[in-house]
C-alpha cells in the first residue's frame, strides 16, 4: 500500500523560516533582485535603441547609395569626351550642334548630370523658336565672357543684335579631362 503524501503546512513553514534565517538565502534574494533590475534596464535600453539602430542602418544605406551615385558621376566625368578647351570653344561647339539640329550632340556639351534634362527640353526650344534665336544671337549679336574670380567657372551672355538682355550661360571646367562644359543655360 502506498503511503499518501499530504501537505503539511506547518512543516513547510518551519523549513521556510529556517532557510530565511540563513545568510546565503538573503544574498541570493539580493542577487536575484539586482539581476532582475539589470535585465529590465538592459531590455528597455535595447528596445529603445532599436529605432536608433534602424535610423542608423537607413542612414548608412543612404550614404552608401550617395557614394555609389558619386562614383558613377565621377566615372561619367572621367570618361567624358565632350567640351572645348575653353568656354568659348564649348559655346561654339554647342551652337554648331544646334545649327545641324543634332540635339543629342548639343546636350552632350552640358555637364553629365544635366544632359538628359536638357535633351528633353530641346523640342520645346525648337518649337518656341528659342534655339533659333540663340543661334542668331550668337552669329549676329554680342558674346561676353566673364570669369568668376578664383574659380574654374565662367559666365557668358549671348545678346541679340540691338537688345540689352540675352541668353545666359555658365561654364565649369571638367577637372578630369580639362574641358569646359555648360552647367547652366
Amino acid at each position: 500500500m502506498k503511503k499518501l503524501v499530504t501537505w503539511d503546512n506547518s512543516t513547510h513553514m518551519q523549513k521556510l523560516r529556517w532557510v530565511s534565517r540563513k545568510w546565503w538565502f538573503w544574498v541570493g534574494v539580493v542577487l536575484f533582485l539586482v539581476l532582475a533590475v539589470y535585465l529590465k534596464g538592459y531590455f528597455d535600453w535595447y528596445l529603445a535603441g532599436a529605432k536608433y539602430r534602424e535610423i542608423n542602418a537607413n542612414a548608412q544605406a543612404y550614404i552608401a547609395s550617395q557614394e555609389a551615385q558619386q562614383a558613377a558621376l565621377e566615372a561619367q566625368y572621367k570618361n567624358d569626351p565632350y567640351g572645348g578647351a575653353t568656354p568659348e570653344a564649348t559655346l561654339k561647339l554647342f551652337i554648331e550642334a544646334l545649327e545641324k539640329k543634332n540635339y543629342t550632340l548639343a546636350s552632350n556639351y552640358f555637364v553629365p548630370e544635366e544632359r538628359t534634362e536638357n535633351l528633353e527640353k530641346m523640342p520645346q526650344g525648337v518649337a518656341s523658336g528659342g534655339l533659333a534665336a540663340l543661334v542668331a544671337a550668337y552669329k549676329q549679336g554680342t558674346v561676353k565672357f566673364k570669369k568668376f574670380s578664383g574659380q574654374n567657372k565662367y559666365e557668358a551672355d549671348v545678346i541679340p543684335l540691338g537688345e540689352t538682355v540675352g541668353f545666359y550661360f555658365r561654364f565649369v571646367l571638367n577637372e578630369f579631362n580639362k574641358k569646359w562644359l555648360i552647367s547652366e543655360l
